[in-house]
């Protein structure tokens, strides 16, 4: 018996961005509960050009197959809990976190294919920064925000320290937010 589509292309989701994240050398640690509206820490062993040693990040990974593109977008449908969650002020956060929308293809079984030189995950994944965009708090939880991510934001190597580089500037501007 097979996973039910909905928990497999999560799953898929998950591993195709664990992928992203262990071929750039950093480390994805699961959570298993929601409760923190994340579901991987990311961390970057070692120092970022000067910047904070051992950083972390926090992502919430969502997987469709439904996702809108136009040359400059990728248009996701996040459920109003998430994206308002997501959308608060960075300083209301231990750890930054960012928001990837792994695209898949319709049918399951193209998802990926094999060879003795390689295996390739097929779609892409594209990353986001919520943070203090404004909340839709007349929405219930379960509504759809439409969230559009930029496509030059398709997620690599190079993405990843991108994400480092904004959380970087996010610890920052918290440094100047008094603690409560």
């Amino acid at each position: 018996m097979a996973l039910n589509r909905e928990v497999h292309q999560g799953r898929y989701g998950e591993v195709f961005f664990q992928a992203i994240v262990t071929a750039a050398g950093m480390t994805a640690q699961k959570l298993h509960e929601d409760d923190y509206m994340m579901d991987f820490i990311v961390g970057h062993p070692g120092p970022l050009a000067g910047r904070v040693k051992n950083p972390m990040i926090g992502v919430q990974v969502k997987c469709s197959r439904k996702a809108r593109m136009t040359s400059s977008t990728v248009s996701h449908g996040l459920k109003a809990k998430y994206y308002n969650e997501l959308a608060k002020p960075a300083s209301e956060f231990a750890l930054p976190t960012f928001l990837v929308v792994v695209l898949v293809p319709d049918d399951a079984a193209a998802w990926m294919d094999a060879s003795d030189e390689r295996l390739a995950l097929h779609r892409a994944a594209y990353w986001t920064c919520l943070h203090d965009e404004p909340q839709r708090r007349d929405l219930h939880e379960d509504s759809q925000v439409t969230v559009s991510v930029p496509r030059e934001n398709l997620l690599s190597r190079e993405a990843l320290l991108e994400m480092f580089a904004v959380a970087d500037q996010l610890r920052m501007q918290g440094r100047e937010v008094a603690a409560q």
